[in-house]
């Protein structure tokens, strides 16, 4: 498993804690912050994981995945991890270069693509391979936003000169990755906001957080939020170690799934512990929570995943069911 600097855990969250502020979260919905991706890509942080050669920041897998955790924790709206989790790896995949400007994945044609509105390059995969085109070769038809005002729009392309790349379920599956992640760093949030919310809001003459129950609630929260987040990073592990294609889709099954059923959780929980005040725009809470909704349906639900990993395992049979769930990441020696 591979250690991530804490200096750049340390940058990515100053960054994202200056521009990430409720107010300015608010004011993004429906198209992105502008600021902040020119501070994403002006540092490097969105092409963290991707190589030098390809273009891109260096680091590992796990260095993007941190940056993608931080993310979701801050709420921040730019299409991300589209570039540095899935668009990118693509491109690097593919042998094309990285598209500069905010990225949308269009996976397969006439598609739902999150964050098309406001892409100035479109990463497409269909059956016939992979390309990188701009706006002018893609047309926009129905469009709308999520719950979490992120835009999207059905894409259309037209003229791509294809290569060969990964498949559409490679990249299904790597979209799954990267919702996992952001999911991952807002489940912490919300979890956390609980608990500062408890300490901080007082009743009867003591913090609410005294209050047997409510320990009970933010208790269940740590533990939901601790397990969707190693299901997350074991999922990068596995990947990042060179697994096959099954063994990788397995892993990210489970992260998609262990994180999404987290979310019905914590999100009830944390916003029965805030009350109304959740609710509001001044509040981080809905933020957060509204984006976790989103997400979990994103690129597959918990239920689509939970079926598909199933079915992979009833596939290999009873024989492999144990190595399967043990022995990623491998144990290393010397």
């Amino acid at each position: 498993m591979s250690t991530v600097d804490p200096l750049l855990i340390e940058t990515i969250e100053s960054m994202l804690g200056d521009l990430c502020e409720p107010e300015k979260v608010g004011a993004a919905e429906g198209c992105l912050d502008a600021d902040l991706w020119k501070a994403l890509t002006e540092s490097g942080m969105a092409t963290v994981g991707l190589a030098e050669s390809a273009g891109g920041s260096g680091g590992t897998l796990q260095d993007a995945a941190a940056i993608a955790k931080a993310a979701g924790r801050h709420a921040a709206p730019v299409p991300l991890t589209e570039l540095s989790i899935v668009g990118g790896w693509v491109c690097e995949q593919a042998g094309l270069p990285l598209p500069e400007g905010p990225v949308a994945v269009v996976v397969g044609n006439g598609t739902r693509t999150y964050w098309a509105p406001v892409a100035d390059a479109f990463v497409v995969v269909t059956d016939e391979g992979v390309a990188v085109v701009g706006k002018d070769a893609v047309t926009l038809g129905a469009s709308g936003r999520n719950y979490a005002g992120e835009p999207w729009a059905e894409v259309t392309v037209s003229g791509a000169s294809y290569v060969p790349g990964p498949s559409v379920a490679q990249v299904h599956a790597r979209g799954a990755l990267a919702r996992s992640l952001l999911m991952a760093g807002a489940l912490s949030q919300a979890a956390e906001l609980s608990v500062q919310y408890c300490n901080e809001r007082e009743q009867f003459g003591k913090p609410i957080g005294k209050f047997q129950v409510l320990q009970q609630y933010l208790s269940q929260m740590a533990g939901e939020a601790a397990a969707a987040e190693a299901a997350a990073d074991n999922a990068v592990d596995v990947v990042a170690a060179g697994a096959d294609e099954a063994e990788a889709m397995r892993v990210i099954a489970a992260a998609k799934t262990v994180t999404g059923r987290a979310v019905g959780i914590i999100n009830k929980l944390a916003h029965q512990i805030h009350g109304a005040i959740g609710y509001t725009d001044e509040h981080r809470l809905q933020y957060t929570t509204r984006r976790l909704w989103s997400w979990r349906d994103e690129h597959g639900s918990e239920a689509e995943w939970a079926a598909a990993l199933g079915r992979s395992l009833a596939a290999a049979g009873g024989a492999a069911l144990w190595p399967a769930i043990t022995a990623w990441p491998p144990a290393t020696t010397g």
